[in-house]
């Protein structure tokens, strides 16, 4: 008897793993997925439940991209694509999920009214969402929640993060080609797909402090702390996965409001921290915080503590280019006494061919945001190794660990001067 085909296979997969995913929820009583305004925006799963979820998705990215055939791909999912987040922008921009309760309906009529748009406009974007599940249309010309603009509603920052991915990312996309082609090579944060799709001279993070009003700044703050509340993200991972026993002084370098410094002298009662930042977010920073000094501090500029025993650097290098890390790595050598630790909390890309496409796909779309917005990038093991190197060869890498659920990785770096 013939083997089973690939679609078969796949097909096979798709449905034992999620069986085994059913089953979980069934018996833990847990609401079973739906399109409902009614479902929770998440429901965690035990590891094990969460890779059979996983599975069944990667069979069916696969399966899909079978069935469609080379040339429908194409259409289907790149062609296509351009379009794909208008009506999901445009909720977020003016804010159409919380026009109306998560459990009452509006009309279209209503909705254009209430946000300024032409109804005709209105109506051609709320069938777009329709059709993308973001909300439903019960009956013509009426307007209902689904259980996605029910989270856009109701979870805190997720709007704000949506808002600054398309305003952004999305408007940046489409500039990355010719902005590769202006600028070969080039690792300027001045030189990006970004500065051609907003038409300004300055980089991304000029660009917001120019805004005098604060609303880039605060959006961007409110969508990164949406990013970072994600559970891959959890400071945890950092803190339960190193030796920090040992450690007096730690300086979190661009620590922000000084969140992981927060738990490691919580954890650790003879630790003192200090968190640096630009002076602007030093000021907003908390106050009062036992054994946490908060310093303003630029990290193109020499470190100015000394004799510190780890100095943290937690995703701060993925968003420059390697000259830039480098200059920023070698600020920190005239600090540095022997044995003293770089630890970069940071993503570590897999070598191509380790994951399969569905899994690899998100790692390659965020490499490009990089590149779009800073003309910064993600690394490898290797990459990181000879970006080290090349700061300064005192530099040795200890180790490098991924913590279980984490998306980010923990490189140790021993200072050998």
């Amino acid at each position: 008897m013939a083997a089973p085909s690939r679609i078969v296979s796949l097909a096979t997969s798709i449905e034992q793993n999620t069986r085994i995913v059913d089953t979980y929820i069934n018996e833990n009583g847990l609401p079973s997925p739906s399109f409902a305004a009614s479902t929770p925006p998440d429901i965690p799963l035990p590891a094990e439940i969460s890779k059979a979820k996983d599975e069944a998705l990667e069979a069916m990215d696969e399966l899909q991209a079978l069935l469609l055939g080379p040339m429908n791909k194409v259409v289907h999912d790149l062609i296509h694509v351009p379009t794909s987040l208008t009506s999901l922008h445009a909720i977020a921009k003016l804010d159409l999920a919380s026009k109306f309760p998560p459990n009452t309906t509006t009309t279209i009529a209503e909705l254009a009214q209430k946000s300024g748009l032409h109804e005709s406009d209105c109506t051609r974007l709320v069938r777009h969402a329709v059709n993308h599940r973001l909300f439903t249309e019960p009956s013509p010309g009426v307007v209902a929640h689904s259980a996605a603009t029910s989270a856009i509603a109701t979870v805190p920052l997720f709007r704000a993060w949506i808002e600054e991915g398309c305003a952004i990312m999305w408007s940046s996309a489409p500039h990355i080609v010719p902005a590769m082609q202006r600028w070969p090579g080039s690792e300027e944060p001045s030189q990006t797909a970004y500065n051609l799709a907003q038409h300004t001279p300055r980089s991304f993070f000029a660009d917001i402090a120019h805004d005098a009003s604060g609303a880039r700044a605060a959006r961007f703050a409110d969508s990164m702390s949406f990013f970072q509340a994600s559970p891959a993200l959890r400071t945890q991972l950092l803190v339960d996965n190193y030796d920090w026993s040992a450690c007096g002084v730690v300086v979190d370098v661009g620590g922000s409001h000084g969140v992981v410094a927060a738990e490691l002298v919580r954890r650790y009662p003879k630790l003192r921290a200090v968190v640096q930042d630009l002076p602007e977010v030093i000021a907003a920073a908390p106050t009062g915080v036992d054994r946490v000094e908060f310093q303003a501090h630029d990290f193109f500029t020499e470190q100015p503590v000394r004799d510190a025993d780890v100095y943290l650097l937690r995703m701060i290098l993925h968003n420059w280019g390697d000259a830039y890390c480098i200059r920023i790595l070698r600020q920190l050598v005239p600090a540095l006494k022997p044995g003293a630790r770089i630890v970069i909390n940071d993503h570590v890309v897999l070598e191509p061919g380790v994951l399969s496409a569905y899994k690899d796909r998100p790692v390659r779309s965020f490499d490009l945001v990089m590149k779009a917005c800073f003309n910064a990038k993600e690394r490898d093991v290797h990459d990181w190794t000879s970006l080290l190197r090349e700061a300064d060869e005192r530099f040795v890498v200890a180790g490098v660990k991924r913590p279980e659920g984490s998306q980010l990785q923990i490189v140790d770096v021993a200072w050998s001067g």
